[in-house]
């Protein structure tokens, strides 16, 4: 049994005795620095030489930032998983789940995955508040992050069940699983194994605290902790802890049959930085060069090769400066002198992170002798000094695309000795270059290595199909094509594949290319009295059927590589420009719907659908025949112009490209010849007054618009960003698109001529169709106007039979009314020993009732019926009440053929007699008037009772039960009939007047 000396020992003791007592080191996160770790979990058997077998390898990447929250000055630990997958290494094929972006499949709603609850890991913001005196973690925004999940599987349109079995286990299984992980960051075992069972190593260097625990045996249980901690800026750099299952599992190994699984855990710190700005900054001072034109290219978008240029140029002292965003990490390009589809130019290929700053100095004659400072400055050394020593230095742009392998530098005997060489001129830099930017880079070398190694297969395979013969090399460059053949299929794709690398993304794009054009054993024939034959060099854009094309790139590639390609296949039929669309063409545009949308419900990475639906939703507006996009150009004397300022007057031909020399020349000649259209020249740039003063050496014809391209491009304004041509008319309708410019301006001119008045057969029968169907319209327009017209009688006989009967009620509490007060004078008459008297009243009351009880029936009655009513109903009450009466009608109204409301008199004449005369002593007065006025009858009641200072003193008696039915039934009239009737109440000096206006009927 191997013992630990002393010293070492008491050392350990030394170590840890500045650690908590719960044998854990606390551990905390500074503020305004991001962390990124890698996290892998792996379970595995082992062979005696130490081989893993049988091993399935989960990796997660976490960045990881600590920062204060605005408003409420809280700190928050900000946690992203920004890469996570699944992985069988040494698989064959290789066995590859990358759960940003899963299989590319309907199929996949299909199982009951038991890790289905990854896919919503990532991109997802978790916010964790921290203690900084124990480091323990408490998720913060536990709602926030199971809405995200929800949403994502909304989107993805999962059934319901579905969505809450995810749920359930994102939140029982992934979220402790990440809090799990981050916790251990900061709270790092630090248990002290037992000596006698473990060899234990202590070392300490540069602040740096390292320890490593290796069993002496291998026995179920913990068999190897290693962990190194920065001790002074208090975060963990590596972790390691691996276990063996007690379990024996059935596998025959080391000439066993039975062997126990190995679990291992680690943790990697792969980058810690200041958090900065997106802000790039490139500068230096370059010697030897004719032309001052520099150019920075960046990848931007998340899929493709297509390069966002910045342009500067150099000054006196051949010196420039560049400023621009960057999102990602990545390498950049610096060209030097003007760029165009054909020179090769002056490249310098350089890493860089958003916030860097890269400083150069070129000194000598191209190629140059190149010192960097600043940001990752090994890193550009080695990809200088790499591209620089096999020629690989003057590269070429083409549609804002670096290219970086062509037949006119292209050397075998270069490639062939930079493969071999790779690793020993790589390694060479390793100690100097932190280890993830390592990584990144060497694997974009080994991608842009790759490149080449495809061009030569593929130029090989494609000159083989055409029966050119002999392909042609130069004799002192012969090709050995069993070497490339096998350096290809020991390459692995996705293990140096860099999501935004664009030799990444070249190296799957050509790997696709070269399989799909080798896979291709059988092709038609087109026989026209000889012999077509056209075999496109880039199998990937032209092969023709998109569902078998997507089929094997899926047996192909896989994660962001599958998905980036996809999306270039979709969108590259998406943009294709259709004049007329065939069924074919529609069948076509449905199926790149289908994939589409199938992607987006996949992909788990927000940037990447981002850019796809902005793309997907431009395209879309493009089917608008009035579609006119607001962007702001910029014309050649600096001025804001829109592209529906050329249109109104004349049609249009607008030309849409990025090249801005490419046919301008003929484009302005056929302008100077066709004045009758607009010919728009539309294209982009980042330095608006490079482009100005290029225009202004030009002296162009046709109209120019300049795009300045820093946030959008023309490709995500148009169907495609490549040369085409749109045609309007004078409206602002599209009148087509075009690739040629002749067949464009045509476009236009068949909109100048004059409309042929002959009607052909299909528009005969459009004309009659549109003829049947307005007389359809018009006869259920009649239909529905009838019905509407029947209805709205029904409606208005309804209201009138409820005024008719509303008013019968008024009448039904009338009579009684007036029984009651008829009976009561009786009553007082009887009570004053008034026999005689009340016999006559009895009398006169009877004649007076049936007259009552048959006008109480009708609505309405004569003027003379009511006055004679009012004249018996005024002899009975003279008997109670000592008072003169008189009743006035004007000649002019014939009393027997003017109508007016039954009973419309005797509650106010009861009101003058039982308030205003009864308690007046002396001369007591009636008077009555009925007088013409204008279209209408006057009727006034006028007594002399006990004058306005006594009337006040009763007021509320004045205005009796009578009185109050008679100004309703008098509304409900005026609202049956739409007539103006009037009731007005005036106290005079002595008595009252009462005016009542009706309107003449006769």
């Amino acid at each position: 049994m191997k013992t630990i000396p002393f010293i070492s020992l008491f050392l350990l003791l030394i170590c840890f005795s500045s650690f908590a007592q719960n044998e854990v080191i606390l551990l905390r996160p500074e503020t305004g620095k991001e962390y990124i770790y890698q996290f892998n979990k792996s379970i595995y058997h082992q062979s005696e030489d130490g081989e893993k077998l049988n091993e399935f390898l989960w990796t997660k990447i976490l960045e990881i930032e600590y920062r204060t929250t605005e408003p409420d000055n809280k700190k928050l630990l900000f946690v992203t998983v920004s890469k996570n997958t699944l992985q069988k290494p040494g698989e064959i094929p290789f066995a590859y789940r990358d759960y940003e972006y899963p299989e590319f499949q309907n199929e996949y709603y299909g199982g009951a995955r038991t890790d289905a609850y990854e896919n919503l890991v990532c991109n997802i913001l978790f916010k964790y508040e921290f203690n900084e005196e124990t480091s323990e973690l408490k998720l913060y925004n536990r709602d926030e992050v199971l809405l995200a999940a929800k949403k994502r599987l909304d989107k993805k349109a999962f059934d319901q069940v579905s969505k809450n079995r995810q749920i359930e286990a994102f939140n029982t299984k992934a979220i402790p699983q990440i809090t799990k992980s981050v916790q251990l960051l900061f709270q790092v075992k630090s248990e002290m194994l037992d000596p006698q069972k473990y060899d234990v190593d202590i070392a300490t260097k540069d602040h740096v605290l390292s320890v490593t625990n290796q069993r002496w045996d291998e026995k179920p249980g913990l068999y190897t902790l290693n962990y190194s901690i920065n001790d002074q800026e208090k975060f963990l750099r590596e972790y390691q802890s691996i276990s063996l299952d007690s379990t024996k599992h059935s596998r025959f190994i080391n000439g066993n049959y039975y062997s126990l699984f190995y679990n291992e855990e680690s943790i990697k710190l792969l980058n810690l930085k200041e958090k900065t700005g997106t802000r790039l900054i490139v500068s230096g001072t370059v010697s030897g060069v004719i032309n001052k034109k520099v150019t920075l290219a960046i990848l931007r978008n998340p899929y493709g090769t297509e390069l966002y240029q910045e342009t500067v140029f150099l000054d006196e002292s051949n010196t420039f400066h560049i400023e621009t965003e960057l999102e990602n990490p990545g390498l950049v390009f610096l060209l030097f002198g003007q760029s165009n589809s054909s020179a090769e130019l002056p490249t310098i290929s350089l890493y860089a992170e958003p916030g860097s700053n890269i400083h150069l100095i070129a000194n000598g004659e191209f190629p140059w002798d190149v010192e960097f400072s600043g940001d990752f400055a090994a890193a550009q050394e080695l990809l200088y000094n790499f591209n620089k020593e096999y020629e690989w230095l003057e590269q070429r742009m083409n549609f804002n695309s670096i290219y970086w392998w062509w037949s006119s530098n292209m050397k075998f005997v270069n490639l062939r000795d930079a493969i071999d060489n790779f690793d020993v001129k790589s390694m060479a830099y390793k100690e100097a270059i932190p280890a993830y930017v390592f990584d990144f880079v060497r694997n974009e070398l080994k991608a842009n290595l790759m490149c080449g190694v495809l061009e030569f297969l593929s130029t090989w395979e494609y000159k083989q199909r055409v029966n050119w013969g002999q392909v042609y090399f130069p004799d002192e460059d012969i090709v050995d094509l069993d070497y490339l053949n096998k350096v290809l299929n020991e390459i692995e794709i996705h293990e140096i594949y860099n999501a935004n690398g664009v030799f990444s993304r070249q190296f799957a794009n050509s790997y696709l290319s070269y399989y799909l054009q080798t896979v291709k054993k059988v092709r038609s024939v087109n026989y026209f009295g000889f012999e077509i034959v056209s075999t496109p060099s880039n199998e990937l854009r032209f092969y023709g059927d998109l569902p078998n094309k997507i089929e094997i790139a899926k047996a192909l590639l896989a994660g962001p590589a599958l998905y980036g390609q996809i999306a270039e296949m979709l969108l590259q039929e998406k943009t294709t420009i259709y004049n007329q669309e065939s069924e074919a063409q529609i069948y076509r545009k449905n199926e790149v719907e289908k994939y589409l949308d199938l992607m987006l419900r996949l992909c788990n990475d927000p940037g990447f659908s981002q850019s796809l639906e902005g793309i997907i939703s431009t395209q879309s507006e493009w089917d608008k025949k009035d579609y006119v996009p607001n962007t702001k150009f910029f014309n050649e004397k600096g001025e804001a112009k829109y592209l529906k300022d050329f249109l109104g007057n004349k049609p249009a031909l607008f030309y849409v490209t990025k090249n801005w020399s490419k046919e301008r020349y003929y484009f302005d000649e056929l302008a100077k010849e066709n004045p009758e259209i607009n010919f728009v020249l539309v294209t982009e740039g980042s330095n608006i007054q490079e482009w100005m003063d290029y225009t202004k050496r030009a002296n162009p014809v046709a109209y120019q618009l300049f795009l300045i391209n820093h946030k959008v491009q023309l490709g995500s304004i148009f169907k495609s960003g490549k040369g085409h041509f749109i045609a309007y008319d004078k409206d602002g309708v599209r009148i087509g698109f075009d690739r040629n410019m002749v067949s464009g301006m045509n476009l236009c001119k068949q909109n100048l001529q004059p409309k042929k008045k002959e009607l052909n057969k299909s528009q005969l029968q459009i004309i009659i169709v549109v003829l049947l169907s307005i007389l359809t319209i018009l006869i259920i327009g009649l239909l529905l106007w009838k019905w509407r017209v029947r209805r709205q009688f029904r409606k208005e006989e309804q209201k009138r039979r409820l005024r008719e009967l509303e008013l019968t009620a008024i009448r039904s509490q009338m009579n009684p009314h007036f029984l009651f007060n008829s009976l009561n004078s009786v009553q007082n008459l009887v009570q004053q020993n008034k026999g005689r008297e009340a016999h006559l009243y009895l009398s006169d009351f009877a004649g007076l009732i049936r007259k009552v009880l048959n006008n109480s029936e009708k609505e309405e009655v004569s003027l003379a019926e009511e006055l004679e009513l009012i004249r018996q109903y005024l002899n009975l009450e003279k008997l109670r009440f000592d008072f003169e009466f008189e009743v006035l009608v004007d000649e002019t109204i014939d009393a027997h053929n003017t109508q007016v409301p039954s009973l419309l008199l005797q509650p106010f004449v009861e009101n003058a007699i039982v308030h205003g005369l009864q308690n007046k002593r002396g001369e007591k007065h009636l008077k009555i008037d009925v007088m013409k006025k204008d279209a209408f009858v006057l009727i006034t009641i006028t007594d002399n009772g006990i004058g306005r200072k006594a009337a006040k003193e009763i007021q509320q008696q004045k205005n009796g039960k009578g009185t109050k039915l008679m100004k309703e039934r008098l509304n409900i009239l005026q609202q049956k009939q739409g007539e103006k009737y009037k009731l007005t109440t005036t106290d005079l000096e002595e008595g009252t007047l009462v005016e009542i206006v009706l309107p003449e009927e006769k």
